[in-house]
């Protein structure tokens, strides 16, 4: 034997010791109900249980790196347990604060650690490398989750890199997915365990790309976009369209981003979970106070539509004034100028817009509307082209701000590269330096960004309302469908608010008067079930003043909460959502074409000793043949009443409860 030949025995000895001493590593939640196992050796693999009962086992998961493997081939040199009990302030969000409790072990390794972290509801791992200073590569990340053939999921199946990221989640078995062979699943994805759904989700993505995932041999697997190394531009969209071998360039030396399992013993935990939140970045604003969340007018939808008015509405300034005007008296804080206001044409017919956007060419006057518009004491909201502020963006941003806009919904980025989900940060920064607000539309799902900078006051990544202009697929079902899976990752544009509304079989596609499938009282309970810090108002205000109690519902409903509690839920079925803003509390039901009647004991939320005006709009006798059907009432309810309330097929309800301090004279003071 020579002496390589005795070198190479001994390393290969040496590496079969140690991965034949592999340790298993325990971490249990506070409550002690939730375990976590990790293991080290040839592979890093996570087990998690719940309640005594696995719910996944061997998720294996690793980095590659042009400086070396994170997660393979590796034995930890020690582990660090530690605690934390407390609780996160929000900016704004669906509570006032955020419970903050989990248990921790860093696993430390010679060139990385990984962290995790159990939550009373879920399991978080996260890789931090000490690779040196300098950049790096990183080829590609593995995240490999076992499944059966049989074993069920929720997944929003993608076709490809470039998406708006606007689908249905479908339910299918691995087994089905493994055949019909999707390019991507973007998150969440929800597996059905038997006991328990366990939700993927990720956070605190930053200079990194975000997570897809599809189907594998034997089991769900990561499918990350590589990193951009060419574009083309086709009208309103910024293509990627050369790619390099790689998924990301950044650090050698830092936190990459969380990866969770959020566990639901029951859907309805699923409906206000707040994972994505607890883990993200905290707020890098130092002064939010100029951050107002709202509701605001939008004109897109409805086609610029107006009824009883004296000129021709479209893009033009006399309906902006009127708009402006309506939505001052009814004390609507935003209106949205969509696309138009730039060129006069629609997103895909628009040419030149990131030259004309640079130059401040516009097709209206848009400076002395938006002075007009603060005379008024209403903001305004731009909409322009993610191509138009990738190119321009001080330039852009520094027009607009002049020109008194209040903020950006910037569209088509469709993308969710590691330069994507950079150009989503870089937008908050800067427009938070400019102390500006961003409606993110055609856009990848959040990732905790929502947190890290508050002036991002939501994002679309969502099949919403505005679908219905061109096709059927915005049901009942799927509506009641993002509440468990969508808005897990935060808060959601969906754009509610249609007012033509259709039973089942009357439902049809009109892009100028737009419908929307189900009731009135669903489509108002929608302003209290979804979580959208920038509500939009979908319809034509014409519409709306045709129906004060439903104008004034959904005009005065908050967009933001002090607390949150869901009542009852079942995926695609039902939601029954409480929430609360300051003494009042706000419910909101919906169910799918089965309709359904629900019983609330109102002693869950309500104070004690105490008469509440409870102000109802509910599906109307007739709401499942005729959806424009609703009820308006009044009563007075107290923490002893149940509130029993029926749902028509693709009904809904929506409740305000305020509380009642006396009356004089018969007359109601609060």
């Amino acid at each position: 034997m020579n002496k390589e030949t005795l070198l190479i025995g001994m390393a290969a000895a040496s590496l079969f010791a140690a991965l034949a001493s592999a340790e298993t590593f325990r971490l249990n939640s506070p409550d002690g109900k939730i375990e976590a196992l990790v293991s080290d050796g040839k592979a890093l693999t996570l087990d998690i249980s719940a309640d005594g009962k696995k719910l996944l086992e061997k998720v294996e998961f690793a980095m590659d790196t042009d400086r070396g493997a994170l997660g393979r081939d590796a034995s930890a040199v020690s582990c660090d347990y530690s605690n934390h009990r407390g609780a996160i302030d929000t900016v704004w969000g669906i509570e006032k604060s955020v419970r903050d409790d989990y248990n921790q072990m860093e696993l430390n390794f010679k060139k990385f650690k990984v962290i995790v972290r159990a939550y009373d509801d879920a399991v978080a791992y996260r890789f931090v490398s000490k690779l040196g200073d300098g950049k790096m590569t990183v080829g590609g990340e593995t995240l490999n989750i076992p499944l059966k053939p049989s074993d069920k999921l929720v997944a929003h199946l993608e076709k490809g890199v470039q998406t708006s990221f606007e689908k249905p989640y479908t339910r299918l078995t691995f087994g089905e997915m493994k055949k019909e062979n999707p390019h991507s699943a973007s998150l969440p994805l929800l597996m059905d365990r038997g006991s328990a759904k366990v939700a993927l989700v990720e956070s605190d993505v930053s200079g990194y790309p975000a997570l897809r995932v599809a189907a594998g041999e034997s089991g769900m697997v990561s499918k990350i976009s590589k990193y951009p190394k060419a574009f083309k531009v086709k009208v309103h969209n910024r293509y990627a369209s050369e790619f390099e071998d790689c998924i990301a360039r950044t650090s050698a030396s830092r936190e990459f981003p969380w990866r969770a399992f959020v566990v639901a013993r029951d859907d309805a935990d699923l409906a206000a979970n707040q994972t994505v939140f607890r883990l993200a970045k905290p707020c890098a604003i130092e002064d939010t106070s100029w951050i107002k969340p709202g509701v605001c007018v939008w004109e897109w939808w409805n086609n610029w539509n107006l009824e009883g008015v004296d000129f021709e509405s479209g893009v033009n300034e006399q309906t902006y004034r009127y708009l402006i005007d309506y939505a001052a008296e009814n004390s609507i804080p935003y209106v949205v100028f969509d696309a138009g206001w730039l060129t006069g044409k629609d997103a895909g017919e628009m040419l030149d817009t990131d030259e004309k956007l640079a130059e401040g060419k516009t097709y209206i006057d848009v400076k002395g509307l938006i002075e007009y518009a603060d005379s008024k004491d209403v903001k305004v909201i731009l909409w322009v082209l993610a191509k138009s502020m990738d190119k321009y963006p001080q330039k852009a941003f520094d027009l607009m701000k002049s020109w008194g806009a209040a903020g950006l919904k910037i569209d088509f980025a469709d993308r969710d590269d590691q330069t994507a989900m950079e150009f989503y940060e870089k937008m908050a920064r800067m427009a938070a330096e400019r102390e500006m607000i961003i409606d993110m539309h055609g856009c990848a799902k959040p990732v905790g960004q929502f947190r890290t900078w508050p002036n991002l006051v939501n994002f679309e990544g969502v099949l919403g309302g505005e679908v219905n202009k061109w096709a059927k697929s915005i049901t009942p079902s799927h509506n009641v469908d993002l509440v468990f899976t969508r808005m897990l990752m935060g808060p959601m544009d969906y754009t509610p608010g249609g007012l033509r509304n259709s039973a089942k079989k009357d439902f049809n596609v009109c892009w100028n008067l737009p419908q929307t499938q189900g009731t009135r009282a669903h489509q108002t309970a929608m302003y209290v079930v979804y979580f959208a810090p920038l509500q939009m108002l979908c319809d034509s205000a014409s519409e709306y003043l045709k129906n004060p109690d439903i104008l004034k519902f959904m005009s005065e409903t908050p967009t933001v909460w002090d607390e949150t509690r869901v009542i009852e839920g079942k995926l695609g079925k039902y939601i029954v959502v409480a929430r609360r803003s300051g003494d009042d509390w706000y419910i909101g039901g919906m169910c799918d074409w089965d309709g359904r009647e629900t019983d609330i004991d109102l002693s869950q939320i309500l104070q004690p000793d105490t008469a509440y005006k409870a102000e109802i709009i509910s599906d109307g006798a007739n709401a499942g043949k005729i959806g424009t059907d609703f009820k308006y009432s009044v009563k007075e309810l107290s923490s002893s009443d149940r509130l029993k309330l029926k749902m028509a097929p693709g009904g809904g309800f929506a409740v305000k409860l305020s509380p009642k301090n006396f009356d004089i004279f018969g007359l109601e003071i609060f």
